[in-house]
């Protein structure tokens, strides 16, 4: 993909962008009135593809030093789509996110016309970014600096969007704004980009090439190179305990609130589902039973079986008391450090009797599906993951997997900054042992409902959370599990 040369609509003042309220169509008619000039001097040097695709994502990164937010929370601002959220959305799911100072990303849902040039413009964002690191991580340094010194291009753009953030605020505070400050200047940055000519595939390249280079401070070294200072190797040492270290990094946070929780906008009405239901086969017997299962994947599934299987392998199941806490720790079927259960369950349902086809996210507490998407994932999911990506070779690893009638899908997501918070350095560690522990119930229940599963760790990532509404910082998949009834099976593992 190339960002290639297209007229811009007339200088115009678009409709303002969901303020809605006396004061705020001001405050965006003057902000708009005073753009052009401004983008022009960073634009108009920008005639060929290359120096249109800096110019586009310098106007960003300008944007993104303006707002204020440090990394983790530009991350959210950036790769949300400039659209307003649904009208019908409403309500995050209780204990599942709280609000933050960026908008959520999922609570900005990429239009359906949109989705494919969204799509096209990540890939090629990875591209550019992954075949020239290093030109990339310098531009992302020279270009900060750039919009960070006055009397530049950049500079009197950046100062110019601060000072409309600032307006924004304030009326956000008396009360005269429909969403967050941050959030409708995304909405203005998204205006900004039309108006220069950007197609939505284009503004989506700029952005995931500024979010990858927020993410970047340097060059990443080779895959498979070995050595003290390879990145596996130096989170080993780092997040060791030690006798002369161990009172600096014990937790001291007790009991589990929603801090660094990526909020999951609910957008209708919780599904309750079934409880355990007649016995299941024993303990000895799954686990000489259970196999990964590869080959065609078929449906229906029940609500019956949905409902058992994620009661047995994740739902609250009772309560234990525990030194330093205030209240009784509601638990689940898995282990978890300090009771924080970091992994949320999101289960694609595909073909599953009693459950329109959408995504879900499971809520432990009250045993329920809550709704977040309608819209029907297979085109997207099947070529985020190797294993059943009809284009590519099985691996020598696993067979392939056709999962075109894949009934459940099911992704385990960690919510990587609500751990750290507890946890530090030692809160992957953890993070991964407990993905492996709720895996492994996943993979147990279903083999003891006659089921056929398998836990898949190649995927896309970021495609993946593209699908799914998730910023892949604060929250990102560990394991995609496919469960439903194989046909002609490949040799299982």
């Amino acid at each position: 993909m190339t960002l290639t040369a297209s007229a811009a609509p007339p200088e115009t003042a678009p409709t303002a962008p969901g303020p809605g309220a006396p004061g705020a169509a001001d405050v965006v008619a003057r902000h708009l009135a005073a753009a052009p000039a401004l983008e022009q001097a960073v634009w108009a040097d920008a005639r060929s593809a290359p120096t249109r695709l800096r110019a586009a994502a310098g106007l960003l990164l300008a944007a993104v030093v303006a707002t204020g937010l440090d990394w983790a929370p530009s991350l959210a601002w950036l790769r949300g789509d400039a659209a307003p959220a649904d009208p019908g959305e409403g309500t995050t799911a209780p204990g599942h996110g709280a609000a933050s100072d960026a908008p959520s990303w999922s609570s900005r849902r990429v239009p359906d016309d949109e989705a494919g040039p969204a799509t096209e413009g990540r890939v090629a964002a990875e591209a550019a970014f992954l075949r020239n690191e290093a030109e990339w991580t310098s531009w992302y340094r020279r270009t900060r600096e750039e919009a960070q010194a006055p009397g530049t291009g950049l500079g009197e753009w950046r100062r110019h969007l601060v000072d409309t953030l600032a307006e924004l605020r304030r009326l956000e505070r008396a009360g005269q704004l429909d969403a967050a400050a941050e959030t409708v200047l995304r909405r203005l940055v998204g205006r900004h980009q039309e108006r220069i000519g950007l197609t939505a595939g284009e503004r989506a390249q700029a952005t995931w090439l500024v979010s990858l280079a927020v993410l970047r401070t340097a060059p990443r070294g080779p895959f498979f190179a070995d050595g003290p200072d390879a990145l596996d190797r130096r989170l080993h040492e780092e997040a060791k305990y030690a006798p002369t270290t161990i009172l600096d990094q014990m937790p001291d946070l007790v009991g589990a609130g929603t801090d660094g929780r990526q909020p999951l906008p609910v957008r209708g009405t919780p599904l309750p589902l079934a409880g355990p239901g007649a016995e299941l086969p024993g303990l000895a017997e799954v686990l000489l039973a259970r196999r990964s299962a590869y080959g065609t994947y078929a449906g229906p599934l029940t609500v019956e079986d949905l409902g058992r299987l994620l009661y047995h392998s994740a739902a609250v199941t009772g309560e234990k008391t525990m030194g330093g806490a205030d209240a009784p720790l509601r638990v689940r079927p898995h282990p978890s450090g300090g009771s924080r259960y970091p992994l949320r369950l999101l289960a694609y349902c595909h073909d599953v009797q009693g459950v329109p086809r959408g995504l879900y996210l499971h809520d432990p507490d009250g045993h329920a599906l809550l709704p977040l998407d309608a819209r029907d994932l297979t085109g997207e999911l099947i070529p985020a993951v190797p294993a059943t990506d009809p284009r590519l070779p099985a691996t020598k690893a696993g067979g392939k997997i056709d999962a075109a009638g894949c009934p459940l899908w099911l992704f385990l997501v960690a919510d990587l900054t609500y751990q750290r918070l507890h946890y530090g350095l030692r809160s992957y560690r953890l993070v991964l042992l407990e993905g492996g522990h709720l895996a492994q119930n996943l993979s147990l229940v279903s083999t003891g409902l006659g089921l056929s599963s398998v836990g898949l760790c190649g995927f896309y990532d970021d495609a993946l959370h593209a699908a799914l509404g998730l910023d892949g910082v604060n929250s990102a998949v560990l394991y995609t599990y496919l469960v439903g009834r194989v046909s002609n099976p490949a040799t299982p593992g």
